[in-house]
């Protein structure tokens, strides 16, 4: 029985250590984030559908009409604090484009 849950052991060992040496080959060395080398912002665009949709998770409403009206309104852009809620938890900041 011992015997079993030691080999059982070695196997899970010699996998993980197999893993790992596999991926540092793979890995070039050094910083693995990728860096933006010219150092200039990325064109990104915020999804405003994605936004007011999500915007949902953390509000409340008496029931679903109101929760569509709301939506709708953020769409139109009713509801800039959505907007800049949302950049300021992704840490987006003013300049990102929707």
């Amino acid at each position: 029985m011992n015997k079993k849950y030691i080999l059982i052991g070695l196997i899970i060992v010699a996998l993980l250590g197999a893993y790992f040496y596999f991926y540092k080959l793979t890995t070039p060395p050094g910083n693995n984030n990728i860096v933006d080398e010219k150092n200039e912002t990325s064109e990104m665009k915020i999804d405003i559908n994605a936004v007011c949709d999500g915007a949902l998770a953390y509000m409340t409403f008496p029931d679903g009409e109101s929760a569509a009206k709301f939506v709708l309104d953020c769409k139109e852009g009713k509801h800039p604090e959505v907007i800049e809620k949302f950049k300021a938890d992704m840490n987006l900041g003013a300049d990102a484009a929707i």
